[in-house]
């Protein structure tokens, strides 16, 4: 992926990050009042979803 293992191992980890934030917290961010969620837009989910298909291509061409 032209990646060290460090750097995919943390884009993993912040994908899932978030993904727990979304579905366990309902996507709210605790440190404003109620009701105000973290920011997202379609970069970010596009990006995210780029870079799983990136690792799941990898992984392919391995196995």
């Amino acid at each position: 992926m032209g990646r060290t293992d460090k750097d995919i191992k943390q884009e993993l980890k912040i994908i899932i990050d978030r993904r727990n934030k979304i579905a366990h917290e309902a996507d709210i961010d605790p440190t404003l009042s109620l009701g105000n969620r973290w920011g997202i837009d379609e970069i970010m989910v596009g990006d995210a979803v780029d870079f799983i298909e990136e690792v799941v291509d990898s992984i392919h061409s391995i196995i």
